[in-house]
């Protein structure tokens, strides 16, 4: 009886979408005004702030290393030292993003 019942069940979920009509899609782009300005902005940030992780982080983890050699007090877990740098490198890249949108905010166009 279960057989029966997850068959027809089976059935019911596959031929609605076989007889619906096809879906057609015309592209339109977008409006000039359909997003507002700080939805850019916070994009850009965004893309900003992961782009230059990239480069943040072994820059964190030279300095840290050096800071290592030189008697800096290091957690004794291998992994609060990557918490570490990559709490540095997250710091230096939300610099850089917060002074890309200071400079786009002040520059005059």
């Amino acid at each position: 009886m279960r057989r029966i019942i997850a068959f027809i069940l089976i059935i019911l979920m596959i031929l609605p979408p076989l007889a619906a009509d096809p879906i057609e899609y015309v592209y339109e782009p977008y409006e000039e005004e359909e997003f507002p300005i700080w939805s850019y902005e916070l994009r850009r940030a965004e893309s900003i702030f992961f782009g230059s992780l990239v480069i943040t982080f072994p820059l964190a983890m030279g300095v840290y290393a050096i800071g290592r050699q030189l008697g800096m007090p290091t957690p004794s877990e291998t992994y609060q030292e990557v918490l570490v740098e990559a709490g540095i490198a997250a710091g230096l890249s939300l610099v850089i993003a917060l002074t890309d949108w200071l400079i786009g905010r002040f520059s005059n166009d």
